[in-house]
């Protein structure tokens, strides 16, 4: 009777606290050409309420030969205009992390539960970490 008492003690005890545990994951989506390799990574923390707390999306694009660095120089021009669009926003943070003749690398640091559906869209995320790997798993996505 008193290993019972003291189990149920236990058990009432750990089912009170309430623990706040953070998760992380990194899901990687590569699209290889023949002139240019184009890697996105997305880097997700999220607590055990399945929210996204923030996520860290690196872009990397390599060049494979001479017309990929052309194409480089055009994605660094496009992406020019994309980054302009958010370096006002206080919830994202951008850093080129890579700059060098052959290879451009694009950071983006997010502060998920602060921005809009519609710039996450941009950045294939979800403010809930279910709905985000749901996602993933629909563009056939993997994920660690």
């Amino acid at each position: 009777m008193k290993k019972v008492l003291i189990l149920l003690i236990a058990l009432c005890l750990t089912g009170c606290i309430v623990r706040n545990e953070d998760f992380e994951s990194t899901c990687e989506v590569n699209n290889d050409t023949e002139n240019i390799s184009d890697n996105m990574s997305v880097h997700v923390t999220y607590d055990n309420e399945d929210i996204v707390k923030k996520a860290v999306v690196t872009r990397t694009y390599k060049a494979l030969n001479d017309e990929g660095k052309a194409t480089l120089e055009e994605i660094k021009t496009s992406a020019t205009s994309f980054n302009e669009k958010y370096a006002g926003n206080e919830n994202i943070k951008i850093t080129v992390a890579k700059d060098e003749e052959d290879e451009w690398q694009l950071k983006y640091y997010l502060d998920v539960p602060n921005l809009d559906n519609d710039v996450l869209n941009e950045f294939m995320l979800r403010k809930n970490s279910v709905r985000f790997f749901n996602k993933m798993q629909d563009e056939n996505i993997e994920c660690d």
